[in-house]
């Protein structure tokens, strides 16, 4: 089983994005979407404030900017190219709401805007697990899908790609607190109730199940969570997990010290932005996991270079 992986690209930003045609090169038989696949506060061609929009000029926007990302020809091609059920995606803090937002604290003023976010993100999904075919995203802004008073929190489903294979979606942004004037006791990444569905499926996972925890947010990003780190880490102390993560704009792997096997982590962000999204140099970054029988191999790749490869037993769970 091979996944490619990547987060961050804005085609206003980045009009050719080669690294999807790399990524097709390399035969995968999933592509992961790891957050900010938009980026609603960054126009670019207007000084709306999607803070100060009404729900209409919001929803307007949401839709403008899914179907510039869906009409991308290298991107749509790559989507179109794989089986049907073999692209996921969640989101961050750009396709959510803006730069840093926090769900938990943001829900009251603006849970219109987070509920709109929340249909065109599952929208997309949808559309995305048909291969952009005919009609597999709504027509029109104004679309009743968009508009359910009652729409749920974002899916985070535990998918199973192979038997000894699961894939953990998060949605790290719609229940995250802040974190400044906050008590450490009170802060969260997930909320519990995310949290609780997680330990579930991974508890009851059978015991050589590899687990991929997919994240908007770098494990760096859960320091200031404590609850979450921590119970991130207990899992992984039980259970053999990967946390791929984007949001940084750069390749990088990572492990972590627990009471049992090692947490092991593959950053690859900036498939279509610059260093600092609109400045600098153009990233183009994305990366691999293969899973055999015996060992988990990760690859990073900036311009379809490899920049990082570690090769892990899965046995021990350390490297080889």
């Amino acid at each position: 089983m091979r996944i490619a992986f990547t987060s961050c690209m804005f085609n206003r930003v980045c009009p050719d994005q080669p690294v999807w045609e790399w990524i097709a090169d390399q035969a995968p038989d999933r592509l992961l979407l790891l957050g900010d696949s938009l980026y609603l506060d960054l126009e670019l061609d207007g000084d709306d404030n999607p803070q100060e929009m009404n729900t209409d000029p919001f929803a307007r926007r949401l839709f403008k900017l899914y179907g510039e990302l869906m009409s991308q020809p290298q991107f749509r091609a790559l989507v179109q190219r794989l089986p049907p059920n073999s692209v996921d995606a969640l989101w961050d803090d750009h396709d959510f709401l803006w730069n840093d937002a926090h769900g938990a604290e943001l829900h009251k003023l603006h849970g219109d805007k987070i509920r709109l976010s929340t249909a065109f993100l599952e929208a997309f999904r949808a559309a995305l697990s048909r291969g952009f075919a005919p009609g597999s995203f709504p027509a029109r802004h104004d679309d009743p899908v968009f508009w359910q008073p009652a729409q749920p929190s974002l899916s985070t489903p535990t998918l199973a790609p192979a038997p000894d294979l699961r894939l953990h979606l998060s949605d790290g942004r719609t229940y995250r607190t802040r974190t400044w004037l906050v008590e450490e006791s009170k802060r969260t990444l997930f909320g519990k109730a995310q949290r609780d569905r997680f330990t579930t499926a991974f508890d009851g996972s059978p015991s050589e199940v590899v687990h991929l925890w997919a994240s908007g947010s770098t494990v760096a990003g859960y320091e200031r969570y404590a609850t979450d780190l921590a119970w991130l880490n207990t899992l992984a102390s039980q259970h053999r997990t990967l946390v791929l993560s984007g949001d940084i704009h750069r390749n990088k792997l990572d492990a972590f010290q627990t009471t049992g096997f090692p947490l092991h982590e593959a950053t690859s962000s900036g498939a279509g932005v610059k260093d600092a999204v609109v400045f600098g140099r153009p990233r183009q970054n994305f990366g691999l996991v293969d899973i055999d029988p015996f060992t988990v191999t990760l690859q990073l790749f900036r311009k379809n270079v490899r920049e990082h490869l570690r090769v892990l037993d899965r046995r021990t769970w350390l490297p080889v």
